[in-house]
C-alpha cells in the first residue's frame, strides 16, 4: 500500500467518511470567487475579500505545500422539531463546534504521517482557514460542487464538513469525479430567497444560512416572510437535494441541541445562558441578539397569535434592532 493510501486510511480511522489527495495547486474554478465579490454577491463577509489572493492558492497560506490531504466528516441528523412556534437549526449546527474537533483529528493523522515519513510537515485547515475545501475536495475526488455550492458526495450525499492537510510531501493525487447533478433543479427551486441561480455567482446576502448566522443588524424586509421559522442556519437546499436520500443519519460530531428549540425559550435567552446553552456550538457565531432577532422574525413567519404579548414586550426593547424586527412580526399576527 502506498503512503497515499496509507494516509487516507488513517483519515478514516480517524472518522473521516470521504479522504481524497488533491495536488496543491491553485484551482481553475477559483475565478467563481472572483465574480462573487467583482458583483458583490458577498454580501458582509468581508474576511472573503481580504483573503480573495490567498484562497485561490493553497501555497500561498502554506508556501511549502505540495499535496492536500482532503477529509469530508458526516455530521449526520439530530433531533429534528418543525411543529409550530418551533425555531429551525441547521443539522451541523446542532452539533458540537467544529473548528476545533475536526482540527484536532486531522492533526492526529499529521502525527501519525509523521511517524512514517520523519520529514512530513503540514498544517491544519477546517473552514475557518483561507483555503478554498470545496475546490480541493473536489479535485481530490471527494465530489463535485453541485448548484447549491455544496460538495456533493454520490455515496453520502452533502451532510458533511470538509476538514484537511497541506503537506510537504508529494503525494499521488486521486481523480475528480464528474458533476451528477444533470438537468435537476430541486435546489434551485427549494430556495426560498432565490439566493441560487445556476450560472450565476451565489448571492450570499439572499442565503438564509448567512442571513440568520453571518448578518449583522436588522435584516433586509425583502427577504423577512420567505425566512420561515429557521433561527440559525438553513438546510432546504440539502433537503431537497436527492443524493441526500443516503445522508448517513448518525456523525462524527457529538450532538449538542435539538433541531428545533421553542421560540419562546430562544427570545428570552440572555447572555449567561446563551453562553451555557449554545457556546460550544456553532451557533455562538450569531451571539445571543442575533439569536433573539432571528426568533423574533421567526415568531411573526408562524402567524400565531399566541406570540403577540411576546413581540408587544420586545417592542418596547432599548435596542432598535430588536424592537423594529418586533413590531414587524406583531403587524403579520392575526388578532
Amino acid at each position: 500500500m502506498s503512503l497515499a493510501e496509507e494516509l487516507k486510511e488513517r483519515a478514516r480511522r480517524e472518522g473521516a467518511a470521504l479522504a481524497g489527495i488533491a495536488p496543491a495547486a491553485p484551482m481553475p474554478q477559483a475565478s467563481l470567487l472572483e465574480a462573487q465579490l467583482a458583483a458583490d454577491r458577498d454580501a458582509s463577509l468581508s474576511f472573503l475579500r481580504r483573503d480573495a489572493a490567498v484562497r485561490q492558492d493553497v501555497r500561498r497560506w502554506y508556501p511549502q505545500a505540495q499535496s492536500v490531504l482532503v477529509c469530508g466528516f458526516a455530521y449526520g441528523g439530530g433531533r429534528e422539531s418543525k411543529g409550530p412556534g418551533m425555531g429551525r437549526i441547521a443539522r451541523y449546527a446542532a452539533c458540537e463546534d467544529y473548528h476545533t474537533a475536526l482540527k484536532r483529528r486531522m492533526e492526529a493523522v499529521l502525527a501519525w504521517l509523521r511517524t512514517r515519513a520523519p520529514e512530513a510537515d503540514g498544517r491544519a485547515f477546517a473552514d475557518s482557514s483561507p483555503v478554498l475545501e470545496r475546490l480541493y475536495g473536489a479535485a481530490a475526488g471527494l465530489g463535485w460542487v453541485g448548484k447549491n455550492r455544496l460538495l456533493i458526495s454520490e455515496r453520502i450525499g452533502s451532510y458533511f464538513l470538509i476538514a484537511g492537510l497541506a503537506l510537504n510531501l508529494p503525494l499521488e493525487s486521486d481523480r475528480p469525479v464528474p458533476e451528477r447533478c444533470g438537468s435537476c433543479r430541486r435546489c434551485l427551486e427549494a430556495c426560498p430567497t432565490r439566493a441560487l441561480d445556476d450560472g450565476r455567482p451565489f448571492a450570499a446576502g439572499r442565503c438564509i444560512a448567512y442571513l440568520t448566522i453571518e448578518h449583522r443588524g436588522p435584516l433586509p424586509k425583502e427577504h423577512r416572510p420567505r425566512m420561515g421559522g429557521w433561527v440559525a442556519g438553513c438546510d432546504l437546499c440539502q433537503e431537497a437535494c436527492p443524493f441526500n436520500s443516503a445522508a448517513p443519519r448518525e456523525g462524527v460530531l457529538a450532538p449538542a441541541l435539538p433541531q428545533g428549540l421553542p421560540l419562546e425559550e430562544l427570545a428570552a435567552c440572555d447572555e449567561a445562558g446563551f453562553r451555557e446553552r449554545f457556546g460550544r456550538t456553532p451557533v455562538s457565531r450569531l451571539k445571543a441578539r442575533g439569536l433573539k432577532r432571528n426568533a423574533l422574525l421567526a415568531m411573526g413567519n408562524s402567524g400565531l397569535p399566541r406570540f403577540r404579548p411576546v413581540l408587544e414586550r420586545w417592542g418596547q426593547d432599548p435596542d432598535p434592532v430588536l424592537s423594529e424586527q418586533s413590531l414587524w412580526s406583531l403587524a403579520r399576527l392575526p388578532r
